[in-house]
């Protein structure tokens, strides 16, 4: 058997180009992570061919539309603002110090402020896929194969080695002496030194390393390193968030499937999350685009946005639903006055949801 090919460094991957390990989207035709284990699984043919393919029997076509709408009951946000990212690309979202608003796109990082105006930009040499911020007005990035630090007046203060063959990174996170980085090419996290080298590797399915194991259908597999020591992972083939030491060992998990508001949908999902600083989940699901507010044992609590007010052009999510390449995920941060920041992929704009009464 002649060894894959390692991906080659492009400018312009992301998501819709994403073919590590054959994945193919499901979107919300599946019923839950079986489809995307068999997703995930290296070398798989394809079962069906696109070409000449009839049209899907109505009998066997599942309407979602019953999902779409939002109990108004649920909602603890309001949508109270918009700022335009003046980006052909944007791919990433974080916040910072200050609650300095940081978006990634194209070949740079532009900063905003609270109120989103304008604050300085840094030039990158590729489009990147993740970041965020260090202490010291540090920016900590990951590119398709590697991870690179800079300041915020753009020099460069750190370049990584690529960490191995098929990598490509989605998420990134800093904490107990560690960077910890998402590589939904190889379905793994990578737990690496300050100057990006690699010093494990865990979570690959099969692997005999006391995990799970990650099951990654499509390129969405995110990570956060929470103030209660844990590094919290997203498992979207298994529909549910984990925790792990800084060393790797599983902890504990929570979510399960549903097309229900309570669960997560489709064939992998969430596709991002963030935290608020009394340690609630903020999740982002794509498909039937949603994004929900969990208390920090991973109870549901409420909606920010439902699909009803986060998707306008309802076509392209239609796309997206049938191809999991499609992106239109929106990321998610969150800032110390416990706003929702969403990245609308559509739009290309940063929507600012706020808290309908204190403690939402």
């Amino acid at each position: 058997m002649k060894p894959e090919p390692k991906m080659k460094k492009d400018p312009q991957l992301n998501r819709r180009r994403f073919v590590g390990g054959g994945a193919m989207g499901l979107g919300l035709l599946s019923a839950g992570g079986l489809a995307g284990w068999f997703s995930s699984q290296p070398n798989r043919s394809p079962v069906t061919s696109k070409t000449n393919r009839p049209a899907l029997d109505p009998r066997f076509t599942y309407d979602v539309s019953r999902f779409a709408h939002t109990d108004p009951a649920l909602l603890r946000y309001s949508e109270t603002a918009s700022i335009p990212t003046v980006l052909a690309d944007p791919s990433c979202l974080a916040v910072g110090a200050d609650d300095l608003i940081l978006l990634g796109g194209d070949l740079s990082v532009k900063a905003f402020s609270r109120e989103g105006e304008p604050r300085f930009t840094v030039v990158l040499p590729e489009r990147l896929q993740a970041m965020v911020p260090l202490p010291e007005s540090r920016l900590l990035i990951a590119l398709p194969d590697h991870l690179e630090v800079y300041n915020y007046s753009g020099r460069q203060l750190m370049k990584g080695k690529p960490l191995g063959p098929r990598v490509f990174l989605t998420s990134v996170a800093a904490g107990g002496g560690h960077i910890f980085a998402a590589d939904a090419g190889n379905r793994e996290v990578i737990r690496c030194d300050a100057n990006g080298q690699v010093l494990a590797r865990f979570g690959r399915v099969g692997a005999q390393d006391g995990t799970p194991g990650f099951v990654v259908p499509s390129p969405y597999f995110d990570l956060h390193y929470g103030a209660d020591g844990l590094l919290w992972v997203a498992n979207p083939g298994r529909h549910r968030l984990e925790a792990y030491t800084p060393e790797g060992q599983f902890e504990l998990s929570w979510g399960s499937p549903s097309m229900a508001v309570e669960g997560f949908c489709g064939c992998c999902n969430p596709v991002h999350f963030t935290r608020l600083a009394d340690g609630r989940f903020v999740t982002s699901e794509k498909g039937l685009n949603r994004i929900k507010l969990h208390d920090a044992k991973g109870n549901f609590t409420g909606v920010v946005a439902g699909p009803e007010s986060l998707v306008k052009d309802l076509e392209l999510a239609r796309q997206a639903c049938a191809n999991c390449h499609i992106g239109f995920g929106f990321d998610v941060a969150c800032d110390s006055k416990d706003r929702v920041l969403a990245l609308d992929p559509a739009t290309k704009t940063i929507r600012v949801f706020t808290p309908l009464t204190t403690g939402a």
